[in-house]
């Protein structure tokens, strides 16, 4: 399988300097005799934080390539490109690029997540025949579950270029104690999800009624991505991107309000949720079977702030996206995309498309990867050589084939506010499941257009 792939790399990334050089011929053309003539690209990225400062830098990179390229052949051009890398929060950054827009004065090439906004108010150029021009040269093995995020109205607006995603941590040190080997442990809780949240529940009982743990079940103290995946594993769609409208699946929400506080009656969830710094230092410490409240770049933090070992990470804990809760349902985890977009006010977009191209190669998805400890999001990052013998990385792989996007609707977080306030009502014992229902229905009826599905 590896030389399958270490292969398939070199063979495309023959046929993407082939593309390059093709595009790059047409511009030669324009280009005086014995002239160089450089082409200017600004780029402004978002980490949020600075763990993505590696996506900031693969542009960098990606233009040293192209001139690279250019150079061997002889061509008389040359890309200058100016990034900079902003560890500001989405809203801040959005209302940056917004100014910026207004003035005349937006980036090349920027990230953001709103994709249908953006789209829709002509702010971002499509990438469909892009991708479609270079798909075999570099696009042929993102994830194919990750092209959600980048699609609307078919056609394609954004280059995904990375993931972190939400799902289940659990203490594998809990499990061996009630008797279960890491053979056993493996085929309960697989890596990739394919067991059910009805399961993970049954073993999160087991361990609190036999002494193991304070708590079985943490979830998030308030509204979130990892929120969003709890209820997409219980097939609550909250949106549909098709008509850009916001959903509400009575049935479904109502089964997973009832789940929830049926797990509060087993005293596998508590009836309120404790702040994070417990649920952070009660996992570390072995205290709570498992937690729904983290990502796959969670442990960064438990090391710094909380004291998880290396080897507690290695042998103790585990990680699985969202498994389903009903069937019908796959596992499920849930990011924030951040997609590389082309700004409509772009001279050069088919240079700019091109940075693009090359920041995203599987050497650049490596980059990332290794700095972000996330998992690649393109199948051949995994065989990369700077990745391929990362234990941790490995490991969590398998989530990536997992990941939706959280939608980027006006409403939606006001809409999950208001569905995780409801929770905790039922958590509490305040309002029952099906009072939990009919304050969401009254809060639709506020809202322009929400879907709503018996």
């Amino acid at each position: 399988m590896r030389k399958k792939y270490i292969t398939k790399l070199v063979n495309t990334g023959l046929v993407a300097i082939i593309f390059s050089l093709l595009i790059c011929s047409v511009l030669i053309i324009g280009a005086m005799a014995n002239e160089e003539t450089v082409y200017e690209i600004t780029a402004n990225i978002i980490g949020p934080g600075p763990v993505g400062i590696k996506k900031a830098e693969n542009i960098e990179l990606a233009a040293n390539e192209l001139n690279r390229i250019l150079e061997n052949a002889g061509a008389p051009i040359r890309v200058k490109v100016t990034v900079d890398f902003s560890a500001l929060k989405w809203d801040p950054f959005a209302d940056k690029f917004y100014m910026d827009f207004k003035a005349g004065q937006a980036p090349d090439i920027f990230t953001l997540r709103n994709m249908v906004e953006l789209a829709k108010g002509g702010f971002i150029i499509s990438l469909d025949d892009h991708v479609k021009s270079f798909w075999d040269s570099n696009y042929y093995d993102f994830y194919p579950n990750l092209w959600e995020s980048a699609t609307w109205d078919n056609k394609v607006w954004g280059i995904p270029h990375d993931i972190s995603p939400t799902g289940v941590w659990y203490r594998k040190d809990v499990l061996r104690k009630l008797g279960y080997s890491d053979e056993d442990i493996v085929k309960l809780l697989p890596p990739d999800g394919s067991t059910t949240l009805g399961k993970l529940a049954e073993l999160a009982k087991k361990a609190v009624d036999a002494g193991l743990v304070e708590y079985g079940i943490l979830h998030r103290p308030s509204s979130g991505s990892g929120f969003y995946g709890i209820l997409l594993a219980f097939g609550a769609e909250a949106y549909n991107i098709n008509t850009d409208s916001l959903v509400l699946n009575k049935s479904a929400m109502l089964n997973m309000y009832k789940w929830h506080a049926d797990m509060v009656k087993a005293k596998v969830i508590p009836p309120e949720p404790p702040p994070w710094s417990t649920i952070h230092s009660t996992f570390v410490e072995g205290k709570t079977f498992c937690t729904m409240a983290s990502h796959v770049g969670t442990p960064a933090e438990w090391k710094e702030a909380y004291g998880l070992t290396d080897e507690a990470l290695e042998n103790d804990i585990d990680f699985l996206p969202f498994p389903p809760a009903v069937e019908g349902v796959n596992p499920v985890s849930v990011h924030d995309f951040p997609l590389y977009f082309i700004s409509s006010q772009c001279k050069h977009p088919e240079i700019a498309a091109l940075l693009i191209m090359f920041a995203t190669s599987p050497q650049a998805c490596a980059i990332h990867s290794e700095y972000s400890m996330r998992p690649p999001y393109r199948t051949s990052g995994l065989y990369y050589p700077t990745i391929e013998h990362i234990e941790y990385i490995q490991r969590i792989a398998p989530s990536a084939k997992t990941v939706r996007p959280v939608p980027t609707h006006a409403d939606f977080w006001t809409y999950m506010n208001r569905a995780f306030d409801a929770l905790k009502g039922v958590e509490a014992g305040i309002i029952t499941s099906a009072q939990a229902i009919s304050d969401l229905e009254n809060f639709a009826a506020t809202l322009e257009g929400m879907e709503i599905k018996d």
